[in-house]
C-alpha cells in the first residue's frame, strides 16, 4: 500500500524505482530491520478508523464562500490557505489544500435537482429521515443509497444577503488574519489578498457587465453575420427588448459598460416598443470572452465571473436572466382539482420560474440561486409537440424563497414584478434553513482528476450541500476548547496514538471567572482528561492509552501540578494494605486519578538559572499576566524533585533548549510534546515515527555495516513521508499542520546491545561517541533524504516561512557533528556521519527540506518486541535477567541475548564465555562469574542493580549519554534516568539540574521501587501485589514467549461417567483425568447420534477438553457457563443441583461439585445449605478464611505454582438469579432487586 501511495505521489521516477522501494521496505521489516511506531500497524487496514485522507472532488464542484461559489480546483492551484468558506455552522478557514491525482468520481442527485461531485470514499452528511432535527451521521459518498437523504443548507446566505457588504467586510478582515498567519506557509498571500479585493469590488462596470451578459444569454445575439448576406461581418451583440422598461434597463448598463460605442436600434412595424439593439467591432471582443458569450444554446453557462462576482453583479445577472427566460404564475381563485388520488382543492399559488432548454445551465442558475440563499426545484418540462425540444425550468415555489427573489433580485418589466409582489400576499410555506433532500440517484462519472481541502472546522459546504474534508493537541482558556480536548484525545487513543498537551492556557484556581466565582484550574481538568484516557484503550487493544501534560513553572498553580499524581498514589497505597488488588490492572490503581498520563513541568533557563542561584520565582496570572505568588525557585525545584523521588513524577521539560533547536518558529512556539517526550513540535501536529533494529546491521565479524544503514534509512524515511500524506489525522488542525509541515521521526532501538556487542561499556566516553556518531549519520542521512524528496516534489509548505530558521538549525547539527572526538569512533564511521550532514546542509540549500523534522529517539517498547531487540531505544538493559510483569497478568524472565557476542568480542574463548551465562542465568548477575576480567564489568553494567550484585550504571552515565546524542536529534529523547531505590531527593534534584546543563531537552526520572509495582524488575518477587504470583516462563527469544503449552493426557487414565436427566431428556457426562485427579477431557453424550444437538454437544465437548489440556482453571469456566439459560430446562433429579437452566449450566455445575475445593464452591454458589446447617462452625471459619483481606505468608523459597487469583467472595450471587434483560449476564441481588454487575442495568429501583 505504501507503494502505491507513493506511486500515486509522484515520489518514484519509474516503476523500476518504485518496485526496488517496495522489495527494500519488505525486506526491512520482515527480516526486523525496522519498524513503523505501534499506531501505524494497528490502523492500517482497521475499520472504523476515518479514511478520509484522500477523499476529494473534482476540479469544477463548487465551494460556497462569501465571495462567491469557488471551484475547488482554482483554491487548490492557487493555494488559498486562509480562504474563508461556509461551513454548516457559519464561516470557517481553508487550512490546507491538496491535488489527490486521478479517481473515480460520482455525482449524488438530490430530489430538487442539485447534487454533489466527489470520489467514493469522500464523506457527505447523511440524515435517515425527513427533517432538519434529525440527527445526522457522516458516510462515505460510494455507502450511500438513493432514499437516503443529505444535508442541504438553502439560507446560509439569505440571512446575511441584506447586509451583503458588512459580511463581506467581516470576511475580508478574516482573510486579512488568516494571510499574516498563513504567509509563507506554501500558500501566496499576495493573490489571497487580490482576490479578495477583487470580490470586494461593488463597482458599477462589473454590476453592468453582469446584467448585459445575462440579457444577451437570455434574449440576445453575439456573433459575426455570414458575409454573404450581410454587409457588416463585424464581431456583434444584440440585445431583444419587449417594451420600455427593458430597454431601459439595457440601455442603462450599455451607457456604463460601452459609452463610447456606437449602436443601432431596429424596430418592429407591428410592436410599437420592441426594439433590436445592436453594436459592432473589436472593442466587444473583451467582454464577449470574458463571459463566454459565444456559447450558443445546449453549450450556455454561467460564467466564471459571475461565479466569482460580487453579490450586486450575481443580483443583476439572474434578473436579466429571469426577465428574458423567466415568467411569474399566479392562481388567484381557490378551485378543486380531479386526479389519480381524488379531488383536491388547491388554494392560491404563485410560482417565480425560468426555463431554457439548456440543462446545465439551468443547473447553474439554480445553484446560483442557492448562493443567494434561495431554495428551488429543478426538473424537466417534456415537450409534446414534435418539432420543439424539452424544457429545463428553475421553479421558486416557497413562498419564503419568492419573498428572498423579490427582494434581492425581481423583475425588470412591472407587469412580472407586480404579479410577484402580489403572490407574497397569498399563504405559502416556509423553507426550512437546512433540508433533509432526498437522494433520487448516483452517477458513476469514471476517473477524473480531483483536488481536496482542509478547513479548521473540518467540514465546507459544496453546492450548499454539507461535505467532511478531509498529536501534541492545544487547549484553550474557555470551556469549549477543554471540552475538544477531552473529544479530541479520545479520537487519538481510539486510533492507538497518543497525544501532549500544555494546559498552561487555563487560567488557575486563584483567577476569577468573568461571571463571578473562580476558576477550576488545569488539574481539576485533567480529572476529567484522564477518565477518558483510562476509559479507552489504545486502538481498543489491551495496549494502554499514552498522554503527557505539561504545564509551565510560571504558573499559578503549579505546586498542585507537581503533587497532584504523588498525593493520588497514597490512595493506592492505603487501598493495598487493606487488601486491593495492587496489580497494574487492580482495583487500586483504577480507584484513583492521574494515572494515565505523564506529567512534566516545563521549565526555561531562567527558571534554572534562579533555583542555581536561590533567587525568586513569581507565579503569574493567565488572564492579564499579573504576579499572584512569588516562591523561591530552587524551593520550588526540591518540590519538584521530592514528587519525583516518591512517584516518577514530574518530569521536566527544558523550554529554552528545545525552542532553540526549532526548525519552525515562524508556525509557533513548541509548548509540549508526545506522551514519551520524544517528538516536539507546534501545538496541533503529528509525527509518523519509525524505528531501525542497530543489530540487524552488524557484520558477522562484529562491524557496523555503514552503507546498508545509510541505505535503510533512505528507505524507511522514504516511506514515513509518504504516509503522511495518505495518513488520516483526528483533529482539521492536526491535519492541517501534519499536512503542511510533514515532521516524521526516525530512530533506532538496541543501542545499549550495539555497545555492548562492541565490548564498549554503556557508561564512557568511547560508549558515548560511538552512540553520537550513529544517530548523527541516522538523523544527517535522514535530512539528505528530505532535501532529495524536496528536489523531486517540493519542500514542505510552511519552509519559505521557516526557511532561515530550519537552515540555521541544520548548521547547528552539522557543527555538532565536527565536534565529534575522532580518536574514540572508527573512521568509516564518523566520515560517514559527517558527510551526511554535508549533503543535507548543501542539498538544503538549493532545494529546500521536504520534513520540517527528521529525527526522534522513541521508547520503541512494542515494537523492541515485534523485532526481537534486546534494549529499547536509546537505553541500556535493565538488567541482564529481568523480570516483566504483564499488564494482563503474569510474568517474563526475560535473559539478555547480546552477552555471548560482547564475551567474544572481548576475547573470551566459546567454552568461557559459555560458563559465564550459565552462571548469569543462574545468579541473574555477571559479578562473579567464573574467568570474567574486571575491567570488563563495566561493559555488562545495567540500569539497575541485579538481585545478587552491586553493579549499576549511575543516573551520571543516563544523562552523559543523552547529552551525547541530543544535538543529532530533531525532536527529543524518550528516555528513563534510573536511579536507585538508596536516592535521595538531592540526586533527583542534581539530575535535573545536570540534564540542563548537557543540553538534554526532556528528561524523566524513575527511582526504584518508588511505585509499589512496576512492569520490570531483577527478580521475580519484587511486587508488593497481595495476590499470589502467576507462574513464570524463562525465554530468551522474545518471540516466542506468548506460546501455550498443552498438557496432554496419558495413554491410559482414569474416568467417571455420570448419567443425568433434564426434564425428561437424558445423558450422559464423561470425564477423563489427569494423573493428579483434576479434569482433563469432557464428553456429553445426549440424544441420538448424528442429530443436531448430538453433534453441538461433542464440538462444545471437544473445545472444553482442549480449555482444561491448556491449563484454563475450571473455576472460570464454571463461573462463565454456570447458570447459562435456554431449553431443555427444568427439574433433574439430582439433589445437588436441583433445577438445572440448560444442558451446560448442569454440566458445569456438575462438574464444579465433583472437582472445586469447597472455598471456591461456596464462592461459586454451589455450597448446599444442607452442608452450611450440618456443621455452622466449620462454615463460619471457613467463610471468615475466604473473605480475611490478609494473605498466607509467603517464604523466600517457596516454588512459583499456577493457582486461580485470590477473589473476594460475592456473597450477593444466587443459584436462581435472573439473566439480564440488557445483556444477558447473570445478575446478583441489591437489595429487593437484582442488578447485573456487566452492564450496571437493575431490575428494579436501586
Amino acid at each position: 500500500q505504501i507503494t502505491a501511495w507513493g506511486i500515486e505521489g509522484a515520489y518514484f521516477a519509474t516503476e523500476a524505482d518504485a518496485e526496488i522501494f517496495s522489495h527494500e521496505l519488505k525486506y526491512l521489516m520482515v527480516n526486523q530491520h525496522a519498524s513503523f511506531n505501534s499506531p501505524v500497524w494497528f490502523n492500517i487496514g482497521v475499520d472504523g478508523v476515518p479514511q478520509q485522507a484522500s477523499a476529494c472532488q473534482p476540479y469544477r464542484a463548487r465551494v460556497s464562500t462569501p465571495f462567491g461559489m469557488k471551484q475547488i480546483g482554482e483554491i487548490v492551484d492557487k493555494n488559498l490557505v486562509g480562504l474563508p468558506v461556509y461551513d454548516s455552522k457559519g464561516l470557517t478557514l481553508v487550512a490546507a489544500t491538496k491535488r489527490n491525482g486521478r479517481k473515480r468520481v460520482f455525482r449524488v442527485e438530490l430530489a430538487n435537482g442539485t447534487f454533489v461531485e466527489a470520489t467514493g470514499d469522500h464523506l457527505v452528511s447523511i440524515t435517515p429521515s425527513y427533517g432538519s432535527g434529525a440527527r445526522a451521521n457522516w458516510m462515505r459518498v460510494d455507502e450511500v443509497q438513493p432514499g437516503m437523504r443529505m444535508r442541504l443548507q438553502t439560507d446560509r446566505v439569505a440571512s446575511m444577503a441584506a447586509q451583503a457588504v458588512p459580511v463581506l467586510q467581516a470576511a475580508e478582515v478574516i482573510v486579512r488574519q488568516a494571510a499574516s498567519v498563513y504567509a509563507g506557509d506554501g500558500s501566496d498571500p499576495t493573490e489571497l489578498d487580490d482576490f479578495v479585493t477583487l470580490r470586494m469590488a461593488d463597482g458599477d462596470v462589473e454590476v453592468s457587465e453582469a446584467a448585459l451578459a445575462g440579457w444577451l444569454q437570455g434574449d440576445g445575439f453575439v456573433g459575426q453575420y455570414d458575409p454573404a448576406t450581410s454587409t457588416n461581418s463585424s464581431l456583434t451583440i444584440e440585445f431583444e427588448v419587449a417594451n420600455q422598461e427593458e430597454r431601459s434597463w439595457v440601455l442603462k448598463h450599455l451607457d456604463i459598460v460601452f459609452p463610447n460605442v456606437h449602436r443601432n436600434e431596429g424596430r418592429h412595424p407591428d410592436l410599437p416598443e420592441y426594439r433590436k439593439i445592436r453594436l459592432y467591432g473589436e472593442v466587444l471582443r473583451r467582454f464577449v470572452t470574458k463571459y463566454g458569450l459565444l456559447n450558443r444554446r445546449d453549450a450556455i453557462r454561467v460564467p466564471d465571473a459571475i461565479w466569482d462576482g460580487h453579490p450586486s453583479a450575481v443580483n443583476a445577472y439572474l434578473k436579466s436572466v429571469f426577465q428574458t427566460d423567466g415568467y411569474i404564475c399566479v392562481r388567484r381563485e381557490r378551485r378543486t382539482i380531479t386526479g389519480a388520488y381524488g379531488r383536491t382543492t388547491v388554494g392560491q399559488q404563485g410560482l417565480a420560474e425560468v426555463a431554457t432548454i439548456s440543462k446545465a445551465w439551468m443547473q447553474d442558475i439554480q445553484l446560483l440561486l442557492l448562493s443567494r440563499g434561495i431554495y428551488t426545484r429543478l426538473f424537466r418540462k417534456r415537450e409534446k409537440r414534435p418539432d420543439r425540444e424539452d424544457t429545463w425550468v428553475v421553479s421558486i415555489s416557497f413562498l419564503s424563497e419568492r419573498q428572498k427573489f423579490a427582494e434581492q433580485i425581481g423583475f425588470v418589466a412591472a407587469t412580472k414584478q407586480d404579479k410577484l409582489i402580489e403572490s407574497l400576499a397569498f399563504a405559502g410555506k416556509k423553507c426550512a434553513e437546512e433540508r433533509a433532500e432526498r437522494i433520487k440517484a448516483i452517477v458513476d462519472l469514471g476517473e477524473e482528476d480531483v483536488f481536496d481541502i482542509q478547513t479548521l472546522s473540518g467540514e465546507y459546504l459544496s453546492n450548499n450541500i454539507v461535505v467532511h474534508n478531509c498529536f501534541i493537541l492545544s487547549v484553550d482558556d474557555d470551556m469549549h476548547s477543554i471540552l475538544d480536548w477531552f473529544k479530541n484525545e479520545g479520537v487519538i487513543f481510539k486510533g492507538g496514538s497518543g497525544s501532549g498537551i500544555n494546559v498552561s492556557r487555563i487560567r488557575s484556581s486563584r483567577e476569577q471567572l468573568s461571571g463571578g466565582g473562580w476558576a477550576s484550574g488545569p488539574v481539576s481538568f485533567m480529572r476529567g482528561a484522564d477518565s477518558v484516557a483510562g476509559s479507552i484503550k489504545s486502538g481498543g487493544t489491551t495496549r494502554r492509552a499514552a498522554k503527557m501534560v505539561v504545564l509551565d513553572s510560571d504558573h499559578p498553580d503549579v505546586r498542585d501540578f507537581i503533587w497532584c499524581k504523588a498525593k493520588e498514589e497514597k490512595k493506592a497505597w492505603a487501598l493495598g494494605e487493606m487488601g486491593y488488588d495492587m496489580s497494574l490492572n487492580g482495583e487500586a490503581w483504577q480507584s484513583i486519578q492521574f494515572q494515565n498520563a505523564n506529567n512534566s513541568v516545563r521549565a526555561t533557563d531562567d527558571f534554572m538559572k534562579a533555583a542555581i542561584a536561590g533567587e525568586t520565582w513569581n507565579l503569574t496570572a493567565r488572564t492579564d499576566g499579573h504576579v499572584l505568588e512569588t516562591l523561591n525557585a530552587r524551593e520550588l525545584l526540591r518540590e519538584i524533585s521530592e514528587a519525583t523521588w516518591q512517584c516518577g513524577d514530574p518530569g521536566m521539560q527544558f523550554d529554552t533548549t528545545i525552542n532553540d533547536w526549532h526548525t519552525n518558529p515562524v508556525s509557533g512556539r513548541i509548548n509540549g510534546s508526545n506522551p514519551c517526550s520524544e517528538y516536539m513540535s507546534i501545538d496541533d501536529s503529528a509525527c509518523n515515527l519509525a524505528s531501525l533494529n542497530l543489530m540487524r546491521f552488524v557484520h558477522a565479524d562484529g562491524e557496523f555495516d555503514v552503507a546498508r544503514f545509510s541505505r535503510a534509512v533512505d528507505v524507511v524515511f522514504t516511506a514515513q513521508e509518504i504516509l503522511v500524506g495518505f495518513s488520516d489525522y483526528p483533529t482539521p488542525a492536526i491535519t492541517a499542520n501534519a499536512r503542511s509541515h510533514r515532521q516524521l521521526g526516525i530512530g533506532y532501538a538496541n543501542l545499549g546491545a550495539l555497545l555492548m556487542q562492541r565490548g564498549l561499556a554503556y557508561d564512557s566516553n568511547e560508549g558515548r561517541a560511538y552512540a553520537a556518531s550513529i544517530t548523527a549519520l541516522m538523523t544527517g542521512e535522514a535530512y539528505a533524504q528530505s532535501a532529495r524528496l524536496a528536489a523531486a516534489v517540493g519542500p514542505y509548505e510552511a519552509y519559505p516561512k521557516n526557511k532561515s530558521a530550519h537552515d540555521r538549525v541544520m548548521e547547528k547539527h552539522r557543527a555538532a557533528a565536527y565536534r565529534i572526538i575522532a580518536d574514540l569512533v572508527p573512521p568509516t564511521l564518523l566520515s560517514a556521519a559527517r558527510q551526511a550532514w554535508d549533503d543535507a546542509v548543501s542539498l538544503g540549500k538549493t532545494a529546500g527540506y521536504r520534513n520540517a523534522q527528521a529525527s526522534v529517539l522513541a521508547p520503541t517498547g512494542t515494537i523492541s518486541f515485534m523485532m526481537d531487540c534486546d534494549t529499547t531505544g536509546v537505553e541500556p538493559d535493565i538488567a541482564l535477567v529481568k523480570y516483566k510483569r504483564l499488564v494482563g497478568g503474569g510474568m517474563l524472565k526475560l535473559v539478555n541475548g547480546t552477552v555471548p557476542a560482547a564475551l567474544r568480542r572481548l576475547g573470551y574463548t566459546e567454552t568461557a564465555g559459555s560458563a559465564i551465562t550459565t552462571y548469569i542465568e543462574q545468579q541473574g548477575t555477571i559479578e562473579g562469574a567464573p574467568g570474567l576480567k574486571d575491567e570488563h564489568l563495566d561493559v555488562f553494567d545495567c540500569a539497575f542493580k541485579p538481585q545478587n550484585g552491586v553493579r549499576s550504571i549511575s543516573h551520571m552515565g543516563h544523562i552523559k549519554m543523552m547529552g551525547a546524542v541530543q544535538p543529532f536529534i530533531s525532536g527529543a529523547i524518550s528516555k528513563t534516568v534510573n536511579l536507585p531505590e538508596t536516592a535521595t531527593v538531592d540526586d533527583v534534584a542534581e539530575a535535573y539540574l545536570e540534564a540542563w546543563k548537557h543540553g538534554v531537552k526532556a528528561i524523566a526520572i524513575y527511582r526504584d521501587g518508588s511505585k509499589k509495582v512496576q512492569p520490570l524488575s531483577v527478580n521475580a518477587d519484587a511486587s508488593n501485589s497481595k495476590k499470589v504470583a502467576e507462574s513464570v516462563v524463562t525465554v530468551e527469544r522474545i518471540v516466542e514467549v506468548n506460546r501455550p503449552q498443552r498438557r496432554r493426557l496419558p495413554d491410559t487414565r482414569d474416568s467417571l461417567t455420570h448419567k443425568f436427566s433434564i426434564e425428561g431428556h437424558e445423558g450422559y457426562i464423561t470425564v477423563g483425568k489427569f494423573d493428579d485427579g483434576t479434569p482433563g477431557e469432557l464428553f456429553v453424550t445426549m440424544a441420538k447420534e448424528g442429530s443436531t444437538l448430538s453433534g453441538m454437544m461433542d464440538a462444545f465437548a471437544t473445545s472444553v477438553s482442549l480449555l482444561f489440556q491448556y491449563g484454563v482453571p475450571l473455576s472460570h469456566l464454571v463461573e462463565k457457563f454456570g447458570y447459562m439459560r435456554f431449553e431443555p430446562a427444568g427439574w433433574t433429579g439430582n439433589p445437588e443441583i436441583g433445577m438445572a437452566k440448560s444442558i451446560v449450566d448442569y454440566v458445569f455445575r456438575w462438574l464444579g461439585h465433583r472437582f472445586l475445593s469447597a472455598e471456591e464452591k461456596t464462592y461459586m454458589g454451589l455450597t448446599r445449605t444442607s452442608e452450611i446447617i450440618a456443621d455452622p462452625l466449620a462454615q463460619q471459619e471457613r467463610l471468615e478464611q475466604i473473605v480475611s483481606i490478609t494473605p498466607p505468608p509467603i517464604t523466600e523459597n517457596f516454588t512459583i505454582a499456577s493457582p486461580s487469583p485470590a477473589r473476594g467472595m460475592r456473597l450477593n450471587s444466587t443459584p436462581d438469579a435472573p439473566p439480564c434483560p440488557r445483556c444477558g449476564w447473570l445478575t446478583v441481588r441489591s437489595g429487593t432487586c437484582h442488578k447485573c454487575e456487566n452492564c450496571g442495568e437493575t431490575t428494579g429501583c436501586s
